[in-house]
């Protein structure tokens, strides 16, 4: 971070902002803006040390700003150069984002999703939004606030809970399909950012300790990072599914190179609502975001493809 954002933060958050800590239950949270991580939360070892006291999310100038969750407008100002704003929450912690042009005044209510302003060009070679969040004068990781339940409820299940809503009747999904040899042409929207931590096919399931098919590909994102459509279609399931936590099934028809289904489990409850059945999405479009709800071990976004009702290798769609 260059030394006039530096500066900028540190004297947001000095005082500028200020609340009482009250329990977050109820807090919804949502990211923003819909693009990806450019540069990820790394905090110094020693507050006057240089280092990255947020995340920078991928935009587009004159985009529109969200509230990641409802509150107070406490700034709304120009500091070193730069625009910015802060929002006070009802957990006591406050969020920044700058460059933006505000659209809303000190002392605003705003709402969980409320435009605040449009995003300016400048802090990165590409536009982006820097995306701060604070405790007083300590800088957090936003994506991890972010996608901490806001209900206080443990996102990973222990093994005898009985999820509330198991697979839909007619749903065709099959756990342990054998892999098979697809090679579509073309390429496909990567689902999330991030490597490969677990392939479809046989494994331990980190979980219950068993012997069995992982059905589809397992992506290391973070907690909060968007999940996109992997092909345009429509959204014939958008719930929670048994294992599978927050899950989102796309019906994408007979697209060439498509997977005619592809699922989107574990995402966070903070990006749930963004789609619903039946409504038609993009290639790319933001659908979710990733969580570790369901039987999960940790935030990641498991992608599933599925041809004639079993479940395939995604690797040779993407």
């Amino acid at each position: 971070m260059g030394t006039i954002v530096l500066t900028l933060m540190l004297m947001i958050s000095m005082g500028l902002a200020t609340a009482g800590a009250v329990p977050t239950t109820g807090l919804e949270r949502l990211l923003p803006v819909d693009g990806s991580i450019v540069n990820g939360f790394s905090p110094p070892e020693k507050k006057w040390q240089a280092g990255h006291r947020g995340v920078d999310l991928a935009g587009a100038t004159d985009m529109p700003v969200r509230a990641a969750a409802a509150g107070t407008v406490t700034w709304v100002g120009r500091i070193a150069g730069v625009d910015s704003i802060s929002v006070t929450h009802a957990d006591g912690l406050r969020t920044t984002y700058l460059p933006v042009t505000a659209s809303v005044s000190e002392g605003d209510q705003v709402a969980v999703g409320q435009t605040i302003g449009s995003l300016q060009a400048g802090h990165c070679a590409e536009t982006c939004l820097h995306w701060g969040l604070l405790r007083g004068e300590e800088y957090l990781d936003p994506m991890d606030w972010l996608s901490t339940p806001s209900t206080g409820t443990v996102a990973l299940l222990p093994r005898d809970t009985k999820v509330k809503h198991p697979a839909p009747d007619g749903w065709d999904g099959v756990m342990g399909a054998g892999a098979r040899a697809i090679n579509p042409s073309g390429t496909a929207v990567m689902p999330a950012d991030g490597p490969m931590t677990s392939p479809f096919g046989s494994r331990t399931n980190p979980v219950t300790g068993a012997s069995e098919v992982h059905d589809g590909l397992d992506i290391g994102a973070p907690c909060g990072a968007p999940v996109r459509a992997a092909w345009s279609g429509t959204v014939r399931y958008a719930a929670v599914m048994s294992g599978f936590g927050n899950r989102v099934e796309i019906d994408h028809g007979n697209q060439p190179n498509a997977a005619p289904v592809s699922a989107y489990n574990h995402m966070s409850d903070a990006g749930v609502g963004m789609v619903h059945v039946g409504d038609q999405v993009q290639a790319g479009q933001v659908i979710g975001l990733v969580g570790t709800t369901g039987l999960s071990t940790g935030c990641h976004l498991h992608f599933s493809t599925f041809v004639g009702g079993q479940a395939v290798d995604p690797r040779p769609f993407i």
